[in-house]
């Protein structure tokens, strides 16, 4: 079969990560890129309790480019294993039933949840694991398949990004008649996002939320996701989104930002005063900072400006959310986390949200059927910018590297027939 495998390269590895920014064409360089179009050899059940699927569509994510970037920090490294077929967003059809797996059938779509759980590696569960949380897996470097944390960073488990692929029973989920396949494809990032902003809330849960003043920073497909995500919850926030292209801000708005404010160097400060009147100090050397500020700071971005940004226009007593993937960051001012009791978040993955009792995919697909039964879906296929064909991978990169130019929000490769 065809796949967009991703073959590790030390050599390759430090020219992306030295020079890559001022030249991403060397991301997709035959010589000097590390992914390329394949051959490789059909994935074939490891077990009776596994499905055979074939990839309908299957998104681009930020996790993936800074892979092929270099961009990731080494801390991961052993916890995923090369080559590997990448790609963890899909939406798919059955192909092939294990003898052991019940409830589903050839031909119907269902979406991945992509962590490789102790279940999924044959291994007896550890803590996180029967919590219900595969993304906190103690025995990522363990099993059968070789490292991984999620399917499309794993040897032995090839991801979307492939004209077929193989999941445990455990990981998948059945779309619902009303989705489109363009609207399921974006099941995990939202997912991805649904999660984040629940650990943000209190244990009284959506339900006993209070009104808040948010910020997003970024306006890339997470931070989109987080608008819908607090929207779909009917969460009574005020959000602001921090968008650095056009493209970026008219989504935000489609999908429920109450203001968007252009991103450069003093965006956050000044919303932080213009949202929720703050004041702001300047000190004799570097950034303004500010007295007051939001309750709830979502960092989407992951660089070292936007978490940066985020700890310094949190009120005090208030909350960060880190679900950019930030990684070896510079020039980060801590100072504001003792001095004003910031509560830092880390959130990832997906799987049992307390709140509700249910894994998040579950979560979310009642939470639009709720909202097509009274305002309609937020429209998050619009999300979806780009579509490419497998063979056309390095058009499909380059254009998630210079968003500036080609406005992509969301890529997604069409790997079989869409509905």
């Amino acid at each position: 079969m065809q796949a967009v495998e991703f073959r590790l390269s030390i050599p390759k590895y430090l020219l992306a990560r030295g020079i890559g920014r001022r030249l991403p064409e060397l991301h997709t360089n035959k010589v000097f890129g590390q992914v390329a179009l394949r051959d490789v050899t059909d994935p074939v059940l490891p077990g009776p309790d596994w499905l055979a699927l074939e990839p309908v569509l299957a998104g681009v994510c930020g996790t993936d480019l800074g892979t092929i970037a270099g961009r990731t920090s080494p801390a991961l490294a052993p916890f995923s294993s090369f080559p590997a077929v990448l790609g963890h967003e899909v939406v798919a059809r059955v192909a092939v039933v294990g003898e052991a797996v019940e409830g589903f059938a050839p031909g119907e779509r269902v979406v991945v949840d992509p962590w490789i759980s102790c279940t999924v590696r044959g291994l007896e569960p550890c803590a996180p694991c029967r919590a219900g949380r595969p993304y906190l897996c103690r025995r990522a470097a363990e099993g059968p398949f070789g490292p991984g944390m999620l399917v499309g960073f794993c040897r032995g488990l090839p991801g979307g990004w492939s004209e077929r692929m193989v999941v445990h029973k455990s990981q998948v989920y059945k779309v619902p008649e009303g989705l489109s396949d363009a609207q399921a494809v974006l099941t995990e990032p939202i997912g991805v996002a649904l999660h984040g902003v629940l650990k943000s809330l209190d244990e009284g849960g959506p339900t006993g939320a209070t009104p808040a003043k948010v910020l997003v920073i970024g306006a890339g497909p997470i931070g989109l996701a987080v608008v819908v995500a607090i929207r779909l919850l009917g969460l009574p926030w005020h959000v602001t989104s921090l968008a650095r292209h056009a493209a970026q801000r008219e989504l935000a708005f489609a999908f429920g930002a109450d203001s968007v404010v252009g991103s450069n160097r003093d965006s956050a400060l000044r919303a932080a005063e213009e949202v929720t009147g703050a004041k702001r100090f300047l000190p004799p050397i570097g950034k303004g900072v500010v007295t007051g500020g939001f309750d709830v700071v979502f960092d989407c971005a992951g660089t070292a400006v936007s978490v940066d940004d985020a700890l310094r226009v949190a009120r005090e007593g208030g909350r960060v959310v880190l679900l950019g993937g930030a990684g070896q960051l510079r020039s980060v001012d801590w100072t504001f986390v003792w001095m004003r009791e910031l509560q830092v978040i880390g959130s990832v993955g997906c799987g049992l949200e307390p709140h509700y009792g249910r894994h998040t995919f579950e979560v979310l697909f009642s939470l639009l059927e709720r909202a097509a039964g009274l305002n309609g879906v937020p429209p998050v296929e619009r999300m979806i910018t780009h579509r490419f064909s497998l063979d056309a991978y390095r058009e499909a990169l380059q254009a998630n590297f210079d968003r500036g130019r080609t406005g992509a929000v969301k890529t997604v490769f069409e790997v079989g027939s869409s509905s």
